[in-house]
């Protein structure tokens, strides 16, 4: 399946606002909280990426997530304060009720990782997209894990210790997604009109 089946005018318009899905969140929405209240995006970045959205033209956003996931409630914050400084139009689609979706974004095309970033033009062809977390984060948690399987711990203590090493690292992936993006988005061309 292809993008441009999945993923039409009608189908985007029928995602949540970034406002709206945290609105209806419930008990979860405070894990959204700490990071929306920590991070703030760099007036040099916010400029980047509104001169990047106009030289582009209308940039539309779709935001692949699920309240459960800790990497969705570091990433979806920036992703927010990218979207509102630029004029993006942000639309948000939980993963496990759009696998359809999340299917055309599969991490090393097999791994349902969220989040998922995809962005596209005002005609909804396909520009760039960005997975789950920074690269940084992504080895830390690949040498975490590695340290903590030599240890005997409960899965509740692996839990534990994993969000704890985690969350002393949040504003620096904060800041390495906004940079991941940046690099995304200078690669891209506009198309010829």
């Amino acid at each position: 399946m292809s993008t441009a089946t999945v993923i039409t005018a009608q189908r985007y318009s029928q995602g949540f606002t970034c406002e709206a899905y945290l609105n209806q969140l419930g008990d979860t929405r405070r894990r959204f909280a700490e990071h929306e209240a920590a991070f703030r995006l760099a007036s040099t970045d916010a400029r980047f990426f509104k001169d990047t959205v106009r030289r582009l033209g209308h940039v539309k956003l779709v935001a692949i997530v699920e309240d459960w996931c800790p990497d969705v409630h570091r990433g979806l914050p920036v992703m927010a304060a990218i979207a509102q400084a630029s004029g993006m139009d942000m639309r948000v689609f939980p993963r496990d009720k759009n696998l359809d979706i999340m299917n055309l974004y599969l991490n090393q095309g097999k791994f349902m990782s969220i989040p998922v970033f995809a962005f596209f033009d005002e005609n909804l062809n396909p520009l760039c997209h960005w997975i789950e977390r920074p690269k940084v984060a992504t080895r830390f948690t690949e040498e975490l894990a590695a340290e903590l399987a030599k240890k005997k711990l409960s899965e509740e203590e692996l839990r534990q210790e994993r969000r704890q090493r985690s969350q002393l690292l949040a504003d620096s992936w904060r800041q390495e997604t906004v940079k991941e993006l940046r690099q995304l988005f200078t690669r891209i061309q506009p198309a010829t009109r």
